[in-house]
């Protein structure tokens, strides 16, 4: 007989047994700022702050992946996403894979 599932409740965000990180904050710095960390990011919809993904970078070519305002989900490298805009600071939590 196989082993049973067990699903265990997880904590908060930024808890040890939480799979999101805290809430992260970057000031974003026209015409953008590189988002670091690597993996999943659950992006906090702010105003007048967009995520871009570079494409090339000779010249730099940038696709808008989440329009300002917008919340959800996107994969970061750690030095292709960009929070863009004139200002404000991106919100968002970094989710983790734990065993």
């Amino acid at each position: 007989m196989p082993n049973q599932l067990v699903i265990k409740s997880a904590g908060v965000p930024g808890a040890p047994d939480s799979y999101y990180s805290e809430e992260k904050s970057l000031v974003v710095v026209s015409p953008g700022t590189v988002v670091p960390e690597v993996g999943f990011i659950m992006v906090v919809a702010v105003s007048g702050v967009s995520y871009a993904l570079m494409t090339d970078d000779s010249p730099a070519t940038f696709v808008t992946v989440l329009a300002a305002n917008t919340a959800g989900m996107v994969w970061s490298d750690g030095t292709n996403l960009q929070a863009r805009g004139a200002s404000g600071t991106a919100r968002y939590f970094v989710l983790a894979h734990k065993p």
